[in-house]
């Protein structure tokens, strides 16, 4: 009787699979109405999935994930990202939504290792998705891999956190899927003003360049820096475009999007280089330093050489050819061959595991 039980939930699963009528589960860090190019990357896969036949959801832990009231200062998704992210489906692991078989998928961010401790014994297909490199070993108990956990694929952005995730984790399968820079991002070609857009991980790093920069170069203190914190996509393209210069300093970044979408915008950027280079990151792009203290002397570097007009063409070019492979269609065909794949693995799983049954009753 078990083992007809159990022949029909994986013949069950096989057909959800073959019908694309599993559950792709997105776990989803709730930054409390803060804007986070992480968060803004997993809602873009969960809608290219279901504009192609997947049931993909965005998944949170708390009830409490969308709710505005009483906080003036949190955005909403709709806010933030726009209504039609906001209609995606979403699903509550408070809230019992979590249900899951072998034709489903739970997709965990790398901060997450306590829900993959909590997860290892579901049935469903588990894979890491790993933006930042440096977030890896933060809930991990010493000497655990996310393989003891059940989890066999990683999701990455570059091949440069690729590499690193394979040189601690050998048996992960690692697949790229590159961030897709919004079409929101657009060089208007308008001129620049006296403005220096600053995006840094640390809040304090924000201050000690500006503050710097003024103590240091007071003859240029009618330029006013912007922190690009806080805003929806559509004020933080369009905000961009009015800077002369983008600043940009994150020393664990793995992939960094605001340097890349300064450079959709037209706009050159002054960035440290992070512990992890960035693939797309070239001497010819950008203004790069290992050290944060030559910051401040690029910045006025750069002020006076825009202000004489004499920007080097080279470095439009490079910009330009920089942004080249981030666009949606990338992203779309890169997701849906990973997923596609994944597919048909599980369903070769599931066929190998039905025949099984069929032996063992021949015999």
């Amino acid at each position: 009787m078990a083992d007809d039980k159990n022949f029909k939930k994986i013949e069950e699963a096989l057909n959800l699979v073959k019908n694309k009528s599993g559950k792709l589960y997105f776990l989803t860090q709730d930054t409390k109405g803060n804007p986070k190019a992480s968060i803004t990357y997993i809602y873009e896969l969960v809608k290219i999935l279901r504009e192609n036949g997947y049931d993909a959801l965005i998944l949170h832990e708390k009830t409490d994930y969308k709710i505005k009231e009483g906080n003036p200062e949190w955005l909403s998704i709709e806010d933030w990202l726009g209504e039609e992210y906001a209609e995606l489906p979403h699903a509550c692991v408070e809230s019992g939504d979590l249900k899951v078989g072998p034709e489903d998928v739970l997709v965990v961010p790398e901060l997450f290792g306590h829900v993959m401790e909590q997860t290892k014994d579901m049935a469903c297909t588990k894979i890491v998705l790993c933006q930042s490199y440096d977030y890896i070993f933060e809930m991990l108990q010493p000497g655990v891999q996310w393989i003891n956990y059940g989890y066999t694929y990683a999701i990455t952005t570059s091949e440069t956190t690729k590499e690193y995730i394979n040189s601690v984790f050998p048996q992960m399968n690692v697949s790229i899927i590159t961030p897709n820079i919004s079409s929101k991002f657009k060089n208007e070609e308008l001129p620049g003003q006296p403005i220096i857009g600053i995006h840094t991980r640390d809040p304090r790093d924000t201050m000690k360049i500006v503050k710097t920069f003024y103590a240091k170069y007071p003859q240029f203190k009618w330029i006013t820096f912007r922190d690009m914190r806080g805003m929806s996509i559509e004020f933080f393209a369009n905000t961009l475009n009015e800077m002369c210069v983008g600043v940009w300093v994150d020393d664990i970044s793995s992939f960094g999007t605001f340097p890349l979408e300064c450079m959709k915008t037209g706009i050159p950027v002054i960035g440290k280089i992070p512990n992890l280079k960035p693939i797309w990151l070239k001497e010819e792009n950008g203004f790069w330093t290992y050290e944060p203290t030559q910051i401040v002397d690029i910045i006025q570097a750069y002020i006076k050489t825009w202000l004489e007009d004499s920007l080097p063409e080279q470095l439009i070019e490079e910009m330009g050819k920089t942004i080249e492979p981030y666009s949606l269609e990338n992203t779309t065909k890169q997701t849906l061959e990973f997923f596609g794949t994944l597919e048909e693995e599980k369903i070769k799983e599931l066929e190998t595991a039905l025949n099984k049954f069929a032996l063992k009753e021949e015999k």
